[in-house]
């Protein structure tokens, strides 16, 4: 299967630059997600711009000097959002910063105010947490994805396991449906299995994967959705299947025969 990588930044005042990028991500043989994709879609953009992080194996951060359109349900932006979708998942993370003393930039793409204080703020998370690349024109930074996702898939290339995984979890559409009630019974039942804690979002998916029978894909969705080692997310979900299999049991034990009265 080929490898995904999300294509994130503002739209307006990097469109040349995402075009570039997604044609460098094409050559490589590679598929990129982006919201230029989206077509006609029940979903809002932020769902399906989550939905893309979360279906990706890799993402790319490309930040200029506009902070982008707020979510009014979280007050930060959709960028911001996307990198923080990108950060839950454990995705690897490339991140490429305008250089603000060579590349030309309109005012018009120039926030100011409280958006610029959020941008600013957000690029310092950035140059502490990632080894960031700095772009001069829309060109430059094609050529630094290029060869920065050549490297990335070569490490990737190198762990087996987790690219079959990978595999096994995009592939994986059969989950068992769980009603609000019977999921949190579960939850109930079975989160002390783990030794971490997992996000109720994370904790469902891998549930509904696992009932449905498909085990390693759910300790992918659970070590790709927390700090969890995948040791210990199948470990945990030996202990599922043995719970779940004595409840079943019990609850047979406990059923009247067809024939009571």
């Amino acid at each position: 299967m080929t490898a995904a990588i999300f294509v994130s930044s503002t739209f307006a005042d990097l469109e040349r630059h995402r075009l570039l990028v997604r044609e460098a991500i094409s050559r490589l043989e590679y598929q990129s997600k982006a919201m230029e994709s989206f077509g006609a879609l029940p979903e809002t953009p932020k769902e399906e711009c989550l939905r893309l992080v979360r279906s990706a194996n890799a993402y790319v951060g490309i930040f200029g000097m506009r902070y982008g359109s707020i979510d009014s349900s979280s007050g930060k932006s959709l960028t911001h959002l996307e990198y923080e979708e990108a950060r839950a998942m454990r995705l690897p993370r490339l991140i490429y910063i305008i250089d603000e003393n060579t590349h030309p930039v309109l005012p018009k793409h120039v926030e100011t105010g409280a958006s610029a204080e959020r941008l600013a703020e957000l690029k310092a998370t950035l140059k502490k947490s990632h080894v960031v690349q700095f772009f001069s024109s829309a060109e430059d930074l094609a050529a630094k994805v290029t060869q920065d996702i050549v490297r990335l898939m070569g490490a990737m290339s190198k762990v087996p396991t987790a690219q079959v995984l990978s595999q096994i979890a995009t592939n994986a559409i059969l989950r068992h449906p769980l009603t609000a009630p019977r999921f949190e019974f579960l939850r109930d039942k079975l989160s002390h299995l783990f030794n971490h804690e997992i996000p109720e979002s994370v904790f469902r998916e891998a549930i509904e994967i696992a009932i449905a029978g498909d085990n390693m894909a759910a300790a992918f969705v659970l070590s790709r959705g927390t700090p969890m080692p995948l040791d210990d997310a199948v470990h945990g979900l030996m202990g599922v299947e043995k719970a779940l299999v004595q409840m079943v049991a019990k609850h047979k034990a406990s059923a009247p025969e067809k024939n009571d009265v």
